[in-house]
């Protein structure tokens, strides 16, 4: 079955697997769904994995010894947000981004977290009906440069 690790921030090796997932999701999504807002070079991934490591927790999950999917967790006042859920395209359909969302969940009401955030790209239907189907429900939009992201929450 899977397991979960926490990283540490100076774990480069396993920094460089996240950095992979994500790579290889964002080739995915551009392809299967003409979504760009993750095809990123692996430099740039590699950077924002970094940035991401002085602010957030990152996860990784493991099916046996093989890295399969990771993501990102910040306590924000009495919520948990969690950020860049990922599973290998390879193992992708196999339960694993059920099984990070109820883990995230186990890590909020461990940290006595009264719900779980999140923020979609507004253009990524698979990703809205996958945590809308688990319970969540957009309760803002938020504006970036390039794109909106629904914000979705969940209550414990």
């Amino acid at each position: 079955m899977y397991s979960i690790r926490k990283l540490k921030k100076h774990h480069i090796r396993e920094l460089k697997k996240v950095s992979d997932i994500l790579y290889e999701c964002g080739k995915d999504m551009a392809k299967k769904y003409n979504l760009h807002h993750w095809d990123n070079s692996h430099v740039k991934n590699w950077i924002i994995v970094a940035l991401c490591a002085l602010k957030n927790d990152i996860y990784l999950v493991y099916n046996e010894k093989t890295p399969v999917a990771t993501f990102q967790t910040r306590k924000t006042g009495h919520s948990l947000l969690f950020q860049k859920l990922a599973t290998s395209p390879a193992f992708s359909g196999a339960g694993i981004g059920s099984y990070c969302v109820a883990e995230i969940e186990r890590l909020a009401k461990e940290g006595g977290c009264s719900d779980v955030i999140c923020e979609v790209y507004d253009k990524s239907e698979h990703a809205k009906s996958f945590y809308e189907h688990r319970g969540y429900t957009a309760y803002d939009v938020t504006g970036t440069l390039k794109y909106k992201e629904l914000k979705l929450r969940k209550e414990l």
